[in-house]
Formats: structure tokens, sequence, C-alpha cells
């Protein structure tokens, strides 16, 4: 027990967590930074002449940001007008105000660390013992003295030995869920604003040359 709670020790859990924590951090903040640019590149036109991957929201560090120009798209259509007269119109939208702008969170993170240390000690003991005995006895004549041979032999034997065997399992699971959030207060009412820059007109038809 005491080794094992040693060898727990020695794991670095600082690392271990630490560095999916960090990790996640990381790309909560690569997501903002997507959102980000998926706004300047989508939602604004990039001036002629101007290319080479070049940032123009953060291409100034010392100054405030200047996305440009909105980009919108235009598309023509035919309704029926006041008069009830079918009539050319077109429509002008905002990028913006029909794309869906990814805004990910990451809403949970779950960290599995299982370790399971297992220690084996076998040992073996074999113990034999042998005895052997013989008795012999002889005489010539009932007379003479009777002679008797006896002889004992005892042998033991005692054989012990002892395996150990250890064995280490780590397993780590990292769970992460992420969600689209809801947008910051600034971005929604910036949509909402959008929204107000749609712009319905009669579709120009070019004139009749005299």
């Amino acid at each position: 027990m005491d080794r094992a709670v040693t060898e727990l020790q020695q794991i670095p859990f600082s690392h271990l967590i630490g560095s999916p924590l960090k990790a996640a951090v990381e790309a909560q903040a690569l997501a903002a930074q997507s959102t980000i640019e998926f706004i300047h590149k989508v939602g604004f036109q990039q001036p002629e002449g101007v290319g080479g991957g070049k940032d123009l929201v953060f291409d100034d560090v010392t100054k405030d940001a200047n996305a440009g120009k909105l980009r919108s798209v235009t598309f023509s259509y035919t309704k029926k007008d006041e008069n009830d007269a079918l009539k050319d119109f077109s429509l002008t939208v905002p990028f913006l105000a029909i794309t869906p702008i990814p805004y990910i969170r990451i809403d949970e993170m779950t960290i599995d660390f299982n370790a399971k240390l297992t220690d084996a000690v076998q040992r073996n003991t074999d113990s034999t013992f042998e005895l052997t005995s013989t008795v012999g006895g002889s005489y010539s004549s009932f007379w003479s003295p009777v002679k008797f041979d006896a002889r004992v032999s005892a042998t033991y034997n005692n054989k012990s030995s002892s395996s150990e065997h250890q064995q280490r399992e780590y397993s780590m699971q990292i769970h992460v869920r992420a969600v689209q959030d809801e947008m910051p207060a600034g971005l929604s009412r910036m949509l909402d604003m959008l929204e107000q820059a749609i712009q319905e007109s009669p579709a120009t038809t070019p004139s009749s040359p005299s």
C-alpha cells in the first residue's frame, strides 16, 4: 500500500489536468478570433489593391479598428406594385443579416484519469523428509552371542522460492462539449441595425434610345 501511495504521488497530476485546461482556454480564444475574422471577411468589403492576407481590422494596434464598407448582396424579383401591376424590384441585404455567425463556446470539459497498481507476490515452499532404516542379525549356535546390525538414515530438504509481479495501468479520457453560444449584446444590436439597412427599390429599366 505504501508503495502504491508513493507511486501515485509521483504522477504529474498538475500537468495531466493543467494541460487540457490550458488547451481549452486557448481553443476558446481561437474560437473568438475566428468569429472576428468571419465577420470581417464575410461582412465587409476589402478595398481594391489590398491583398496578401493583410489584416484590415488589426493592421495598426495603436488605432481603432476600421473594418471598411459593409458588404451586401442585391437580387431582383418581380411582384405587384401599389397599382396591382407586375413590376421588377431589387432588394439589397447586408451579408451579416442573412449569414449565421459562428460563436462557439466550450460549455463543459470532463477529465477522467484512472490508475491501476497491482502488486502480486508468490511464494513456493517444497519440503521433503525421507527416513530409511535397516536391521540385521545373525548367530552361529544358540550358546554363541547374537549379533545385530541396525542402520538408520534420515534426510530433510526444504526449498522455498518467491516471485514478485508488478502491473501498472494508466488511462486518461477528456470529454469536451462545445455549444453555439448566445451572441454578445453588442453584436445582436449591430445585427438589428443591419436589418434596418435592408432596402427595397424598384428595378431601374434602361431608357429607350431616341
